[in-house]
């Protein structure tokens, strides 16, 4: 797939359909990969670290999960790429994990919300909560090393769940690890996602800040200065990216 150059970063230009079938093929042929969704403010981290940074460069994925990388996609006279809101490619992922027998695994969330998850059909492995110490990572590793998933799920926050995933990688090399963020709590109906209207016109980021005025903070002035880069930072917009 082709990826363009976003300020940096690789984002593949791409559709649902295709980057399904991707990750499809990737876990049928025991074919590990980490997918990073991506989107402004996990831009802006990694601009500050450089763990983050080198993580999205080295991902097997970087697909375009706002209406911020778009634009900037967009401007670079790309037209043939989709938005993939991460939350809506977990959840296909997890129907065809259904339909073709495929394991999957989850990690994250408060205590108890993952085991209110409801995926019929879906051969969950594992899974746990976001809430363990570091000396605990070995413990996890190994139940999921012996669960052996398909796919593994993993919501702890960016950048943590991106530093994790690296962590374990290399014990989990036919593993398709995905960091899902808040997506549990959206699955278990403890936070309610934008309705319909806010997503079909790209602002599904605003409803997430009326509902939750604390993401201010972290959401401004990223959003500003992200669309003032689009404008005028433009030698780091290119509609190829070369390894680096």
């Amino acid at each position: 797939m082709q990826k363009a150059k976003i300020f940096g970063y690789p984002v593949q230009i791409t559709t649902q359909e295709e980057a399904v079938g991707f990750v499809l093929d990737a876990m049928q042929n025991s074919r590990g990969m980490h997918v990073v969704t991506i989107n402004p403010e996990m831009m802006a981290t990694a601009d500050s670290s450089p763990e983050l940074s080198d993580i999205i460069r080295q991902s097997g994925l970087v697909i375009p999960d706002s209406t911020g990388i778009m634009l900037a996609i967009k401007s670079l006279g790309i037209f043939n790429a989709e938005k993939i809101p991460g939350i809506e490619f977990c959840e296909k992922l997890l129907e065809i994990c259904a339909e073709k027998g495929l394991r999957a695994a989850f990690l994250g969330g408060s205590p108890g919300v993952v085991q209110k998850l409801e995926f019929p059909g879906v051969n969950i492995v594992f899974s746990g909560h976001g809430y363990f110490k570091d000396e605990q990572i070995g413990e996890i590793t190994g139940q999921l090393q012996k669960s052996m998933p398909h796919l593994l799920l993993v919501g702890l926050g960016c950048p943590k769940q991106e530093f994790f995933i690296r962590k374990i990688g290399k014990d989990l090399p036919e593993t398709v690890m995905i960091g899902v963020g808040g997506s549990f709590d959206v699955w278990a109906k403890k936070i309610k996602r934008a309705p319909v209207f806010f997503r079909i016109f790209g602002l599904e980021w605003f409803y997430r800040l009326l509902a939750q005025p604390e993401r201010f903070k972290r959401m401004f002035p990223v959003l500003p200065i992200f669309f003032l880069r689009i404008m005028f930072d433009r030698k780091n917009l290119d509609r190829k990216y070369e390894n680096e």
